[in-house]
């Protein structure tokens, strides 16, 4: 068993307390609909498909049901991200976690919330490209930005990529250089989108990018760019990097 299937098995195991819901409750403006969730109140939560919650995946808790009904959810939601491919955002439903204040919750939730969200993160280093491991994920980026949304600390997860000395850690290096670099004279990288809502994250994210260290990291690997349509924006990020580490030397 790989350490996603494990650390979803914890989530079962963690969040069985919960029970079924019997109602979901629906935003009285009429932008969700109570017959809409009909369906999640009769099916047991293992054999619910990804598919079957996408719709209340992205309006739990803020339109639709409570927080214990996300709870209840909350393990075959975060099984579905990390095996299938999603019709809404990765980082809306991510980011129900932090609307939801899962850090109040009782200490073996947030551990094992939070083992989940390390094993997604190994497997993402482990595996390039990347949707072939999590088809719900275009790029890294992606994933850093879903983590992020939670509230949680980026460093841990950038201090585990700088031990992660793999291929397939530094093709995601340099896809996240190429595809994010160019904006950092004007700090319009990691500035718009959902980084928004996670100004501490975006600042450690660039904060790790322009250490020395990392800089040196991404050069030695500049062999694994890639022929996509996007090789053209890898020097001119380098050089930004660069030049944002000459001015704070």
């Amino acid at each position: 068993m790989d350490q996603i299937a494990e650390a979803v098995g914890r989530l079962y195991e963690t969040f069985e307390r919960y029970p079924r819901p019997t109602e979901i409750e629906c935003c009285p403006c009429g932008c969700t609909r109570r017959d809409a969730a009909a369906h999640l109140l009769v099916t047991s939560l293992r054999d619910l498909s990804f598919l079957d919650l996408a719709d209340y995946s992205f309006s739990a808790i803020s339109t639709q049901g409570s927080v214990n009904d996300f709870r209840y959810f909350l393990p075959r939601l975060f099984q579905g991200i990390a095996e299938e491919s999603y019709s809404y955002s990765e980082q809306s439903l991510f980011h129900k976690l932090s609307y939801a204040k899962w850090t109040t919750w009782p200490e073996d939730e947030q551990v094992a919330i939070r083992q989940y969200l390390d094993a997604l993160w190994k497997a993402s280093l482990e595996s390039f490209p990347l949707e072939e491991r999590l088809p719900a994920f275009f790029e890294i980026e992606t994933v850093l930005s879903s983590i992020a949304q939670t509230g949680e600390p980026l460093t841990p997860y950038l201090n585990i990529w700088t031990e992660t000395t793999t291929k397939e850690a530094d093709e995601h290096l340099i896809q996240l250089v190429t595809m994010h670099g160019a904006g950092f004279p004007n700090r319009d990288s990691f500035s718009d989108g959902f980084w928004r809502d996670a100004k501490p994250q975006a600042l450690e994210l660039r904060r790790w990018l322009l250490q020395p260290e990392t800089l040196h990291r991404i050069t030695e690997a500049a062999y694994l760019l890639r022929n996509d349509g996007f090789e053209h924006l890898f020097l001119p990020s380098v050089e930004a990097l660069e030049a944002e580490i000459d001015k704070s030397a």
